[in-house]
């Protein structure tokens, strides 16, 4: 078996993600000298969403019949009529998120880990980092896609399989 030292861990902190980070643990936990590089590929989403609340909006305090200033209110209802909702942006697929869950599971075993947040389609970018960090080793979850999207398409473990330059394992 080639001598592995650098192993990449793509992780985005779905379930197969999960899995494949518990091999990484095992795998280098056994490997002297290896070093373990987890790459998230940036997929953070921003939408806004309207909330309802029973709460009432918190009205500025007067002072001297004028508004205080520097006393933080959250926003008030911009609309007529709404005063039970408000607009909150919500945030899907954290890339801090993600990678705070990877290191608190990493760091208790010390292994010498370097964590990084990755750019472009998630296949290409897992590609490129292993390429960057000359890996011998790739090790990803079983990609989420099911039905005829991945039938068509394929998934991102299939398509790192299919194009890396070193051993890639699928954790199922």
């Amino acid at each position: 078996m080639p001598e592995i030292k650098n192993i990449v861990l793509a992780y985005d902190d779905s379930e197969g993600a999960r899995k494949a980070l518990q091999l990484a643990k095992e795998f280098t936990r056994n490997l002297d000298g290896a070093k373990l590089f987890v790459g998230h590929v940036y997929e953070e989403k921003v939408k806004s969403e309207l909330v309802e609340s029973t709460d009432r909006p918190i009205e500025p305090l007067p002072i001297n019949s004028l508004p205080a200033d520097g006393i933080q209110v959250p926003p008030l209802a911009t609309e007529q009529g709404s005063l039970g909702k408000s607009e909150h942006a919500i945030i899907t697929h954290s890339s801090e998120q993600a990678l705070n869950n990877a290191k608190s599971e990493l760091n208790a075993l010390n292994i010498e880990t370097d964590f990084s947040i990755l750019d472009g389609s998630p296949a290409e970018g897992i590609l490129e980092f292993a390429r960057d960090v000359n890996a011998d080793l790739i090790i990803i979850g079983q990609s989420g896609n099911e039905g005829i999207k991945r039938k068509l398409l394929g998934g991102v473990s299939q398509k790192v399989t299919n194009n890396a330059h070193c051993h890639v394992l699928i954790a199922k």
